[in-house]
């Protein structure tokens, strides 16, 4: 830490995208590039002789590859590590992340949207992503105030996944990724706890919610979404269902 920024090493080959991130977050008050890194040799000397919080590091790089770098770092040494992925393969992600990653970000992927999975990672204050037409996001005080209505209790850990998923989402631009390959783990890595904890947490919180819940509010605030003989939403339905409620409470 540089006071209260976060530091960052940003190892990518492409001059151009390097610099365009390096641009963008010197824009950002909250972060200090420390360094640069052109190929995977020079990533891991920077690593280990500047300390970064934060390391970008793009998968494919000269010399040593963004896995070999992975694999090399002690565990002393490692910083967080966002990973710039050129392919999608759920075998790569899972090598990746067993290997040390924090967080796996496939390109193309815009500065700003690097920058938000960032301060997410390093419990930064967000830099101010939008979504479609430029409308800000839900504050954490809103989602809260949401999850009260729908009944979900405060005490309960899911309570506390759900605020921070809605908040992914409508990062995300209001869409829904995968619950399983995206949405889950990347809250996990918030909380410091497995995926499949995530994923139960809710379950049971919807449950909690759906036991107690006023069935006409829920309507009042959801619409015909829901459905008082269908019974309780999924996960990834409730979710949606929160985030395009706050998405239209924006516009």
């Amino acid at each position: 830490m540089l006071g209260s920024r976060s530091t960052l090493l940003i190892a990518d080959d492409n001059p151009t995208s390097r610099r365009a991130l390096v641009d963008h977050f010197d824009s950002l008050p909250q972060f200090a590039v420390i360094g640069e890194a052109r190929n995977g040799e020079e990533t891991m000397e920077l690593v280990r002789a500047l300390r970064p919080d934060l390391l970008i590091l793009d998968d494919v790089l000269p010399m040593v590859d963004g896995l070999g770098v992975l694999s090399s770092l002690e565990v002393g040494v490692k910083p967080l590590v966002l990973m710039l992925m050129s392919c999608a393969s759920d075998n790569l992600i899972q090598l990746y992340y067993q290997h040390g990653a924090t967080y796996c970000l496939l390109r193309p992927a815009s500065p700003a949207l690097i920058a938000d999975r960032v301060a997410l990672l390093l419990n930064q204050e967000r830099p101010g992503l939008h979504g479609e037409y430029g409308r800000p996001f839900a504050s954490v005080r809103t989602v809260s105030e949401l999850l009260r209505r729908t009944g979900v209790p405060a005490h309960l850990q899911g309570y506390r996944y759900l605020k921070d998923a809605v908040q992914y989402v409508l990062s995300n631009e209001g869409h829904l990724c995968g619950m399983t390959k995206e949405l889950y783990p990347a809250v996990a890595r918030m909380h410091s706890t497995e995926p499949s904890r995530v994923e139960r947490s809710i379950r049971h919180a919807i449950e909690v919610a759906w036991s107690r819940a006023d069935i006409h509010e829920l309507q009042r605030l959801f619409g015909s979404t829901v459905n008082q003989h269908r019974g309780k939403p999924t996960n990834s339905e409730f979710v949606a269902m929160l985030a395009d409620h706050l998405r239209g409470a924006a516009g």
